[in-house]
């Protein structure tokens, strides 16, 4: 029996050219980096990489707009988390916001973008799916495609393990083979509970309930999806999806009800209406986005609106 553990490690400064991005493509084993060098000439890297037998982790840091595409090669699963900074996910069914703290688990057979418009902390796993296969976990558990975990889950455990490790291995002593193999185990268990508790379960009735919160609600300035999904204790793309099949975005939802509480309110004003004041009070503070979008849903401006009363 033999079992290899190799660890990557680049300090977070500038890279110098594109020939330092292939060398970071290839430990990341990730498809593409593209970096606007137009916008911003230095463009600040980390990575710290780890190799356990055939589970992977990377940790790469990153300053300035960039552009992550494809994904590590292979039939895995990768569960990523973001440690600091954010951005937004593509994949097969749309797109998706991810902040500090978000984790979740996508099919790198899909592939994806990631774009990071600033700063990002961002880490990655991949768990070979056979592995996980074998441990008897149900076939739709495996193809996962942007489901959220719940924040101090088992996510959060599984990096935690892995990030130690990995800087241990930096310039520690080499363990037996024995230790690996444990260390290995320990990885695609974790993994497997990540995902069992990650499963999407949606109860007959749950886009009903959403919409009927987000009614409730529309007056709160934190309204968003984040706080919708909380709320209804599921995990944010449930939530999104749960829209999605209805031909919606729950950030759509929550514009458009706001939007005809305004109108409801300009309808019993008339032409004695502040409208400023109706349109910060549902949630919409700038009031030349507000006109665009009172506009497109109501075909006129609000002053056009209430004048025609």
């Amino acid at each position: 029996m033999s079992l290899d553990a190799s660890v990557f490690n680049r300090e977070f400064k500038t890279l110098s050219d594109r020939g330092e991005i292939a060398v970071v493509e290839s430990a990341m084993g990730v498809g593409k980096v593209h970096h606007n060098w137009l916008e911003m000439k230095e463009f600040a890297f980390g990575l710290l990489a780890c190799q356990v037998d055939d589970v992977a982790f990377v940790n790469a840091r990153t300053t300035s707009s960039t552009v992550w595409k494809e994904g590590i090669p292979g039939d895995f699963i990768t569960i990523t988390r973001v440690g600091a900074g954010g951005g937004t996910v593509t994949l097969d069914d749309g797109a998706m916001d991810i902040s500090a703290g978000d984790a979740y688990a996508s099919s790198t057979a899909q592939g994806f973008e990631c774009l990071t418009p600033l700063y990002q902390d961002i880490s990655l796993i991949a768990v070979p799916r056979p592995r996980l296969r074998r441990l008897g976990l149900p076939e739709k558990l495996l193809q996962p495609n942007g489901e959220f975990a719940p924040p101090d889950s088992a996510a959060d455990v599984l990096f935690d393990f892995f990030h130690s490790f990995a800087h241990r291995m930096k310039g520690g002593p080499a363990l037996s083979v024995k230790a690996l193999a444990s260390v290995n185990e320990s990885l695609i268990n974790m993994a497997a509970a990540m995902l069992e508790e990650n499963a999407p379960a949606v109860a007959p009735g749950f886009h009903a309930a959403a919409k009927a919160f987000i009614d409730d609600n529309l007056r709160d300035p934190e309204l968003s999806p984040a706080t919708v999904a909380a709320a209804l204790h599921v995990s944010k793309r449930t939530l999104y999806r749960s829209f999605a099949d209805k031909g919606q975005t729950v950030a759509s939802y929550i514009r458009t009800g706001r939007l005809r509480a305004v109108k409801r309110e300009l309808d019993v004003a008339g032409a004695a209406a502040n409208i400023r004041e109706v349109a910060v009070r549902w949630g919409f503070p700038n009031s030349s986005y507000f006109s665009k979008l009172f506009r497109q849903e109501f075909g006129s401006v609000p002053s056009e609106y209430t004048r025609n009363r």
